[in-house]
């Protein structure tokens, strides 16, 4: 297999391309052709309510959503199902897609079966992420990064994540711990995304310790660890918290909403991520599946929906026609700010989570 390799130049390609509720998961039956359902694991506010509603309108196929809300628990479930798959659509972000390929767990995507595959952003028909060995692998969807978030009222403008261990903020800032150790590592001068430590174990993990035990030293600035999208948001609603690091998807969406929320991206960089919905292998409804992805991409206005509901940027082809200018200024960022953001490799992902996921739990014990 062929690695994905994702370099600056298509990490900036990539990003200059381009509170509604979804349905109530429903009960997911053995894996059988179902002729007139298709079971889809997403993120919440991933798909539209009213897309579901006027696909089901048109097609008569029922969309059911089992919700995730974080990769490993999603690869974990898939996998535990083997060769009887009990969905038809994941949710994948692009640098986690060889951990589900080595498993078998989702199928080449036939683009060919797609009339409205055109209706992508010509940055993202080939993206790097979802191409192994010529072949695709799934159907891009949002683009986003880990960007650095902070109440205006309260705070100053500032170009470094150094804000985010400042004693006049002590108890004030949140983050996912495994995401901001990796943060924490990049703004300490060493390799968050291990990709530079294959073959190096000793010096992985002597650089993933000097982080943990900087978090550790640094906990007091911690108001809480959270895990979901929602909960910074509503520390934020609830002024909780005054600075954070934050998926740029909920962010965005408070600034779309008219809180006093900042976005950027600070001088020492960060990672960027690109979601993409890819059909399991042995799904029990895959011509479904691919109804539903040729129906995603038939309209700009679906890519804006998803775009105001997850606070993300769309992969799809004249979304920004769509958007307001609150809507588009939420997600627009400097061109200096785009040049730091780096995308996420595949490269070296079993050490990497190993060692993150270890000092994970070291720093949560400390």
């Amino acid at each position: 297999m062929t690695r994905l390799l994702i370099n600056r130049r298509s990490t900036l390609k990539m990003l200059g391309a381009g509170a509604g509720a979804l349905a109530t998961p429903a009960i997911i039956r053995p894996a059988f052709a179902q002729s007139n359902v298709l079971n889809v694991t997403t993120y919440d506010k991933f798909i539209p309510q009213s897309f579901i509603d006027q696909f089901r309108n048109d097609t008569g196929i029922e969309i059911r959503v089992r919700l995730t809300d974080d990769q490993g628990k999603q690869y974990n479930a898939l996998a535990a199902e083997g060769t009887s798959p009990t969905t038809d659509i994941v949710t994948v972000t692009g640098h986690r897609l060889n951990q589900f390929l080595k498993s078998n767990l989702i199928a080449k995507l036939d683009s060919g079966r797609l009339k409205n595959w055109s209706n992508l952003a010509p940055a993202y028909k080939d993206a790097p992420q979802l191409t192994v060995d010529g072949s695709t692998y799934g159907l891009p969807l949002l683009a986003g990064f880990e960007g650095l978030v902070r109440n205006t009222d309260y705070t100053k403008e500032t170009d470094s994540w150094a804000i985010m261990f400042d004693e006049e903020f002590k108890g004030l800032t949140s983050y996912i711990i495994s995401d901001f150790l990796s943060i924490t590592m990049r703004y300490l001068g060493t390799d968050g995304d291990y990709v530079t430590y294959e073959n190096k174990r000793e010096e992985a993990q002597k650089a993933t310790n000097e982080a943990r035990d900087f978090l550790i030293k640094h906990k007091p600035q911690v108001r809480k660890y959270y895990d979901a999208g929602s909960e910074i948001q509503q520390m934020f609603v609830n002024e909780d918290v005054y600075v954070a690091q934050a998926w740029s998807g909920p962010a965005a969406k408070l600034i779309m909403d008219g809180h006093p929320v900042e976005l950027s991206v600070p001088k020492e960089g960060t990672y960027g991520f690109l979601y993409s919905f890819n059909v399991v292998e042995n799904a029990p409804n895959a011509d479904n599946a691919y109804k539903f992805l040729d129906a995603l991409l038939a309209s700009p206005e679906i890519g804006a929906e998803m775009v105001r509901q997850s606070g993300f940027a769309s992969t799809f082809a004249g979304v920004d026609s769509a958007l307001t200018d609150r809507e588009k200024a939420a997600s627009v960022l400097p061109d200096e700010q785009v040049q730091r953001i780096q995308f996420f490799s595949p490269v070296n992902r079993d050490m990497k989570n190993e060692m993150i996921d270890r000092a994970t739990a070291e720093i949560k014990a400390a």
